[in-house]
């Protein structure tokens, strides 16, 4: 997906239609308010007039400052995360509401991919490890850096990439039920199945608290489902301390790769395929289609 507005943006999606509305409803909530006392046949003398006329105001002036605060939320999340980012801190982009198809989640999305490049820049620059010390898989500075017109296997029509994205949906309850140490211990153990069942492929990745990446060249669809799937299989079945079967799920986003699309851009095609097998609270697989 393109992260143009222009591409990316649909109009009746777009905040500032989302504006227009709450505006236009809030203004007119006196006009509703007068309009049902008449048809009511309520008392129609100029103090009880008034009064409706007022309530109304006052209620249309705070639904409006309401929602015009939850609609810009987002961007100051974004404003928030960018300032501590320039600060010298961690980027929260697990904070940051990037599905959407309004100018803020576009904006976020394109913000991440930029920082993730950034990042991977600077990784190689300061010649630091790319890899993510529990799992040791490579992080998603490292996965931003990955130049994928010159990954190896080139045939005839280019490399057929498939790009998954997998939640491990339990481990923030592991970590608050059992404690930081065995949720550290599921995501070795984790990364061990994936390395066991991904292999000789290199290219994986924690690519933040909760969510994994793989990258799939030339590998036809069925195969890559069948990777998918027994690392799901094998990851509901691990028992790690007092976790028994079951409590580890995993979801998965699937997309593949379009012409020249950018690594961002396919991340973010897979976390939308990811996000879309959530909200219909499916566990598996879920591919978005090019």
């Amino acid at each position: 997906m393109s992260l143009s507005v222009a591409k990316g943006t649909n109009w009746r999606r777009s905040i500032v239609v989302k504006i227009f509305l709450v505006c236009f409803v809030c203004i007119h909530i006196p006009l509703i308010a007068l309009l049902l006392n008449f048809g009511t046949g309520a008392s129609s003398n100029p103090l009880s007039v008034g009064l409706v006329v007022l309530v109304a105001t006052l209620i249309g002036t705070v639904a409006c400052l309401a929602t015009m605060w939850w609609l810009t939320l987002p961007l100051r999340n974004l404003a928030k995360a960018i300032s501590q980012y320039r600060a010298g801190g961690a980027f929260s982009e697990d904070q940051l509401s990037k599905y959407g198809e309004d100018e803020i989640a576009v904006v976020t999305r394109a913000v991440c991919g930029m920082v993730g490049e950034i990042s991977a820049l600077a990784e190689r620059v300061n010649e630091e490890p790319g890899l993510d010390p529990l799992t040791g898989l490579m992080n998603a500075s490292a996965v931003y850096g990955v130049p994928l017109p010159r990954l190896p296997a080139q045939v005839e029509g280019g490399i057929d990439i498939i790009v998954a994205i997998f939640e491990l949906e339990a481990i923030e309850a592991v970590s608050a039920k059992h404690g930081r140490e065995v949720a550290d211990l599921a995501l070795v153990a984790v990364g061990d199945l994936v390395r066991l069942h991904f292999a000789p492929r290199q290219i994986a990745a924690r690519m933040s608290a909760t969510t994994f990446m793989l990258l799939f060249a030339d590998d036809a669809p069925h195969v890559v489902h069948d990777c998918c799937e027994a690392i799901r299989r094998n990851v509901e079945q691990l028992e790690v301390g007092p976790l028994v079967q079951g409590s580890l799920r995993l979801t998965f986003g699937l997309a593949p790769r379009r012409g020249d699309e950018a690594m961002a851009d396919l991340l973010h095609r897979a976390d939308m395929a990811l996000f879309r097998a959530k909200d219909t609270l499916r566990t598996g697989l879920e591919m978005l289609k090019p």
